[in-house]
């Protein structure tokens, strides 16, 4: 029996699902007050955190080194170096055993919680203490399930635990157990006087924490805090090792404190009243935190380059004194626009300024979901700057008709740039690179990212699926889904955003010229395969894929495309056979050969979906791929060169190994993502899991194997065909859609109001 799977054991029982209170107060959510600086602190070496707190003006943590050695830090200050203690666990654990959780008291106590696997591969785990005088007590032993957090009760009489987030006990300090709490689906948890207060998805729950009734359900939350929950939830096993304590209880300030994934709030329980004291946009998981003062607090978190960070969030300038006396360089000012407002690009420029502090980039957007500006107003005024010699130093160009720029001279060619970028990073995908690149040679826009669409099935029966008409005869020919639909798309929008990028470049090239025959062809196969595809789907399973996922429209701000896959995993439960993916990323590729894998917690092997493979879709020309995250620089002669050197590091592997989110796809630097793969196995084995009718199944974060890696690069250098990414035209011809698909306007009155539509565009 490995450590590894203990860890995967671990992980299924961090995967089950949310459910939702039964009882409703509404609660209020007050304003933001004043937005708290984040200073970065130390950078830990450690590849697990049980714990974090405060023993008088001594910083505590516990956790395990990269050789997986368990020790105890402290320190007096949060940037300076830690003692480190190897802790003495003679007698809690040995060979394999795991520590789970760790509580550190204000009196210099350590609870602790080891796991172990059982007969059956079961987990069992018990709870011990480490007095302040270093002596180890075994409190309780046997208990079923994985502890994932500890809490003690306020009178020291006691203390209650979490096991795998589904069921609370609390014991006495000699191992009775005293009550129990089942199926809470448990994100969180504190004690606040004589009151348990559990986190869920959607809830806050209150216990009377002397026999575990529940007192009152809280589920009304404005929308940051209701993201956070729902995110931070999602969170909670994909660092199966590390511990989430998100949420503790002041007694000075008679509140709660969360730290979510959106930002830290308190919370009075007394009122209902809710306070966002901080907005997060760019922080990875929290592990733990530190109550420091009303508006300071310090937070463990992940950053994006997946090391643990302690970052101090506060409104004094007290943590910034690290950088006192020091010379302060003048920092290269780049603007950065996209049409469209993506959280993905502030996350990038927000770790580029981190990891190059002489550069300072502003992010400027033209359209966002509030601010009410058209496409085509946000690219006149764009335009308007850029003819007068004006506008954004850097520009990426998703959704902008890239070769409409080129003879206006407002665009910087770029043959010299795109030489240097290859220099330095050799290995890159040379097709995606000079995407944009013309016949005389010059090219003024490139690409640092590519999606692609892949359909997924079983091997021996994959090559014959290589368009819609194929696909759609196959469908046809297979038993319905017991659960879920065949591509598990439920909105005509989904049926359209997939296909339409296999075409765009067929109907309209990147110069403007319009195929007619080819929009009725794409508009024809989108019929026959909404069409089939709906006629074998249920009003029950829409509704019950909007209810877990959301609107079609908040589905596309979140990397839901691995969910269209997720059946795979446990076909004989769901029926299905096969998937129609856009590849945005690495993450869905993983998703995938996690799906190959097919491994259920419990099991070391499994091999259901060991025939199962994933094919590029394309034309007749080759697989097809979308141009993303495309750049371009202002001719303007005013800091020409910060932009250049801006643009150039954006292809560089220290840029392109890090996941930003969503709209950032899959690296054009083969290099990078090497990179990114050893970058992950220095954190372990990232992965989380996922539930599937009622089986548990890993999802990995990383190459499993080597035979993986190269078989996605393989794809990566397959890639062929450019896809037309102009919005405007994407738009013209998907505001049609709805009726036509849905039955209310004929295939030659859509081709007529598209005709229409792009004859005044392309005239222009």
């Amino acid at each position: 029996m490995t450590i590894l799977f203990l860890l995967i054991l671990i992980t299924g029982l961090l995967c089950g699902g949310c459910g939702a209170g039964s009882s409703n107060e509404a609660d209020k959510t007050g304003s933001t007050a004043t937005e708290l600086t984040s200073y970065q602190q130390a950078q830990l070496t450690l590849g697990q955190i049980c714990g974090f707190g405060k023993v008088g003006d001594q910083y505590v943590m516990v956790g395990a080194d990269e050789n997986g050695e368990y020790i105890k830090l402290t320190g007096e200050a949060l940037d300076g170096e830690f003692t480190r203690e190897k802790l003495e666990l003679t007698g809690l654990i040995s060979g394999t055993d795991m520590l789970s959780a760790a509580y550190i008291c204000q009196d210099g106590s350590i609870y602790l919680a080891a796991s172990s696997v059982g007969t059956g591969n079961s987990i069992i785990s018990r709870i011990a203490v480490i007095t302040p005088e270093n002596e180890l007590r075994i409190l309780s032993e046997e208990i079923d399930g994985n502890v994932d957090s500890i809490r003690l009760l306020d009178d020291g009489s006691g203390y209650v635990i979490s096991c795998s987030g589904d069921n609370i006990y609390c014991f006495d300090m000699k191992g009775q157990e005293r009550w129990d709490i089942s199926d809470v689906s448990c994100t969180d948890m504190c004690v606040a006087g004589d009151s348990l207060v559990v986190l869920t998805e959607r809830n806050i729950l209150v216990y009377d924490v002397s026999n575990g009734s529940l007192d009152t359900t809280i589920s009304s939350f404005d929308g940051t805090m209701a993201e956070g929950l729902s995110e931070t939830a999602a969170e909670k096993g994909k660092d199966s090792l590390s511990c989430s304590n998100i949420m503790q209880y002041d007694k000075g300030t008679d509140q709660l404190y969360i730290v979510l994934n959106t930002g830290i709030f308190a919370y009075k329980l007394s009122d209902r009243l809710g306070i966002k004291i901080t907005t997060f946009k760019n922080t990875g998981r929290i592990y733990d935190f530190v109550i420091e003062a009303e508006d300071t607090f310090a937070v463990v978190e992940a950053g994006l380059n997946n090391k643990k960070n302690i970052v101090v969030y506060s409104s004094s300038d007290t943590y910034a004194s690290g950088d006192k006396g020091q010379p302060q360089t003048e920092k290269k000012q780049v603007t950065l626009y996209s049409l469209y407002y993506s959280e993905t690009y502030e996350t990038l420029v927000s770790w580029y300024m981190g990891d190059n502090p002489d550069m300072d980039i502003e992010y400027i957007w033209g359209v966002d979901d509030q601010n009410g500006i058209s496409e085509s107003d946000a690219i006149n005024s764009l335009n308007t700057q850029l003819l007068a010699g004006e506008g954004p130093d850097v520009l990426i160009m998703d959704g902008l008709n890239v070769k409409s720029y080129e003879d206006t001279g407002v665009l910087m060619e770029l043959s010299r740039v795109l030489e240097d970028i290859q220099q330095e990073n050799p290995d890159c995908l040379e097709n995606v690179l000079n995407t944009y690149r013309n016949p005389d040679g010059s090219i003024y826009a490139v690409p640092a990212y590519e999606t692609f669409t892949a359909v997924v099935a079983p091997g021996s029966e994959i090559g014959d699926l290589t368009d819609v008409e194929s696909l759609v005869i196959y469908m046809n020919s297979l038993d319905k889904p017991a659960n879920e639909s065949d591509m598990s798309f439920y909105y005509w929008e989904c049926y359209f955003d997939t296909l339409y990028p296999l075409y765009a470049s067929d109907i309209v090239d990147m110069h403007g010229t319009y195929n007619r025959e080819r929009l009725k062809e794409f508009l024809t196969d989108l019929k026959s395969m909404y069409d089939a595809g709906m006629a074998r789907t249920t009003k029950e399973q829409i509704a019950d894929w909007t209810a877990k996922y959301g609107t079609y429209e908040e589905q596309t701000k979140k990397a839901v495309n691995s969910a269209y896959m997720s059946s795979l995993f446990n076909r004989d439960w769901s029926g299905r056979r096969f998937a129609l993916v856009d590849m945005k990323s690495e993450l869905e590729v993983q998703y995938f050969y996690s799906i190959k894998e097919d491994a259920i917690v419990g099991m070391e092997e499994n091999t259901a979906n060991a025939d199962y493979e994933y094919m590029l879709w394309g034309n007749d020309e080759g697989a097809v791929y979308t141009p993303n995250t495309i750049f371009a620089i202002n001719n303007k002669e005013d800091n020409r060169d910060n932009g250049i050197r801006f643009v150039k590091d954006m292809f560089g592997v220290d840029v392109q190994k890090m996941y930003y989110g969503i709209d950032v796809a899959n690296p054009v630097n083969i290099d990078g993502i090497r990179a990114s793969n050893e970058m992950a196995l220095e954190m372990g084995t990232p992965g989380g899991g996922i539930k599937v009718g009622e089986n548990q199944y890993l999802d990995w974060s990383y190459w499993r194997t080597d035979e993986y890696l190269e078989d996605y690069i393989d794809k990566l250098r397959q890639l062929k065909v450019p896809s037309n990414t102009d919005a405007r035209i994407r738009n013209m011809i998907r505001d049609n859609m709805a009726d036509y698909l849905e039955g209310g306007v004929s295939l030659d009155d859509t081709m007529d109001a598209v005709d229409s539509a792009l004859s005044v565009y392309l005239s222009e």
